[in-house]
């Protein structure tokens, strides 16, 4: 009978990477996914630490054959962690939102992959007992989950991608510019000013503590001429208005509920909830007074 820890649990660092390596070794997903988000920030750029279990990637379009995408997902996924000795399984692949709302617009939304890990015998002892290969699946971060979640979004701005190299493979991500506007749209959709959210809103204390991370630590200027045009693009994918960013202000209390959940994921000194909202605050204020162009968004 297989005994589970008799050999080191994979980390959630590894699986990331190897999620990495598998979709990006494939020619065609390769071409159409770019990195962002949390993680990019940590496994690319050393910016933070996410222990995270979802992984964001947009696209600049929408699959047009979600069969074949769904198989190539996985084929690639299941060779690379077999290769390690471990069995992905309880796979899904599903078009988010699951139900579209009146009037969706078609480039609202997105993808998500999920899927859960065994070690090869643990699966070969249980593959006949489903439920209780689910109970046994590998634990993965702080929070001992059994699901991973692979998050894609479509129809995003993707022109300003970076190429980089992982374990000699290369893969596309967000730059750090790319992600700062990206973080400064999610603040502003949460708004009630932002009329096209059909979705719960939520408080995003983080994107306010990574902003001010990209920003102070890697010397990022949003205010050139390159990266206003890059942040209207990014605004504009989801019909975000530019103005929205001179209404930051008026949702500090509303991001800070989000606050102390934050803290408990930084390692080390950080500032205050107020100090990295001041200073989004005051980067925001300062982008919509330049009175970026923006094209309409009817």
């Amino acid at each position: 009978m297989f005994e589970k820890g008799s050999r080191m649990a994979i980390s959630l660092e590894e699986v990331r990477r190897r999620i990495l390596i598998g979709l990006f070794s494939d020619d065609e997903l390769m071409n159409v996914l770019v990195l962002k988000g949390g993680n990019a920030l940590a496994m690319i750029y050393n910016v933070g630490s996410r222990a995270s279990l979802d992984m964001d990637f947009s696209t600049q379009a929408a699959f047009s054959d979600l069969d074949q995408t769904r198989a190539r997902i996985f084929d690639t996924l299941k060779r690379e962690f077999r290769s390690i000795g471990y069995v992905v399984f309880d796979e899904k692949f599903e078009i988010r939102p699951s139900r579209p709302f009146r009037d969706q617009p078609e480039w609202w939304g997105g993808y998500i992959v999920e899927f859960k890990l065994a070690e090869v015998a643990l699966y070969e002892e249980l593959r006949h007992d489903i439920d209780a290969l689910r109970r046994r699946a590998e634990e993965l971060g702080p929070h001992h989950r059994r699901k991973y979640t692979i998050e894609i979004s479509h129809h995003e701005f993707c022109a300003g991608k970076v190429q980089r190299e992982v374990d000699n493979y290369t893969i596309y991500v967000y730059s750090l510019e790319m992600i700062a506007a990206e973080k400064l749209r999610a603040i502003c959709q949460q708004m009630p000013e932002y009329e096209l959210r059909r979705t719960t809103r939520a408080p995003r204390a983080r994107d306010f503590y990574d902003i001010h991370q990209i920003v102070s630590e890697h010397g990022i200027d949003l205010t050139t001429e390159k990266n206003r045009s890059m942040l209207a693009a990014i605004f504009a994918a989801k019909k975000v208005p530019l103005n929205l960013l001179g209404e930051i202000h008026k949702y500090r209390e509303y991001h800070r509920l989000d606050w102390p959940s934050v803290e408990t994921s930084i390692f080390g000194a950080h500032g205050t909830f107020d100090s990295y909202f001041d200073f989004v605050v005051e980067l925001a204020s300062n982008l919509e007074a330049l009175r970026i162009e923006q094209a309409p968004l009817a």
